[in-house]
């Protein structure tokens, strides 16, 4: 078994360990459910870890992708709930940490060979700031959603999304380092960073509503829930299908003239274009890929 099987297997064996956190939370066996949300995270952590050298090579590249990354961190969220004695809290993520985990198992996700463009500290450290903080606004965004049900004082929804603002300006300051190193550029007039911009300055707004009187805790929730269904839409949804191979088919054919078609495809994921003339993961060897070390 090579180490990108292993990372595949134990990717799996995490989504099972979350389905069965799930599973004990309609149950309401809360403390259980919790238990399983932990096992299901030590093991997709050691799936993230044996990733890092999935292409033969040590590389944080595709560790942080969305589609792999985000359900780790929303049961890092579940996992903080549980530390501060919020068990039922806790649960109640393992809703959102399986349904990604499904997703991603569902969905044919194709993750691009490391290249010389992600060759920064910078490149993976954006990702992650930026998927955590998407974590945190889903997060928010299902609190709120608990609280205008139930009707209470809860501000645990407003702390995440707080939190959330938090990582994602950081992000936001890393993803402008990345973008000088590899772009010359610290911002570029493509929808991937008009996109972030967007989500930042919603949540700025957000945050500004404090300062407003008229804005109670229930209008506050409206907006977190709001907030959390375009982070939904624009940070999670849209990024995933850009690795999609469904979408970009020449990416999971490995073959023909596509290749550099499908590699333009996934770095406009990142930036939303491409400097003239530039051709992305051009210097990447065309056999590395996951599939190659099976």
């Amino acid at each position: 078994m090579t180490i990108a099987t292993a990372s595949s297997v134990l990717f799996n064996v995490a989504a099972g360990a979350y389905a069965g956190s799930l599973f004990f939370h309609l149950l309401k066996r809360q403390r259980i459910s919790c238990l399983f949300l932990g096992i299901g995270f030590v093991i997709h952590t050691a799936s993230l870890l044996a990733r890092c050298w999935s292409w033969g090579i040590f590389s944080l590249d595709g560790v942080f992708n969305g589609a792999l990354f985000l359900p780790w961190a929303l049961a890092l969220v579940g996992l903080t709930c549980l530390m501060r004695g919020r068990v039922r809290d806790a649960a109640s993520m393992s809703w959102l940490a399986t349904l990604t985990m499904l997703t991603t198992l569902a969905l044919p996700v194709q993750i691009p060979p490391p290249g010389p463009f992600t060759a920064t500290w910078s490149s993976p450290m954006f990702f992650c700031l930026e998927v955590l903080a998407v974590a945190c606004f889903l997060a928010s965004g299902w609190f709120a959603w608990q609280q205008l049900r139930r009707r209470d004082e809860d501000l645990l929804f407003n702390q995440l999304a707080i939190w959330g603002f938090i990582l994602y300006s950081l992000a936001q300051v890393v993803g402008a380092v990345w973008s000088y190193f590899g772009w010359a550029s610290l911002f570029h007039w493509g929808e991937r960073h008009l996109q972030s911009a967007a989500i930042w300055c919603l949540y700025c707004g957000y945050l500004h509503t404090h300062f407003d009187r008229s804005f109670d805790i229930r209008r506050k929730a409206r907006w977190a829930l709001s907030g959390a269904m375009v982070v939904l839409v624009v940070a999670y949804a849209l990024q995933v299908a850009a690795h999609l191979t469904v979408l970009n088919p020449a990416k999971g054919s490995g073959k023909g003239s596509g290749r550099g078609e499908a590699r333009v495809t996934a770095q406009e994921q990142v930036h939303g274009s491409v400097p003239h003339g530039a051709v992305p993961g051009a210097c990447r060897n065309p056999e590395l890929t996951e599939e190659s070390h099976d």
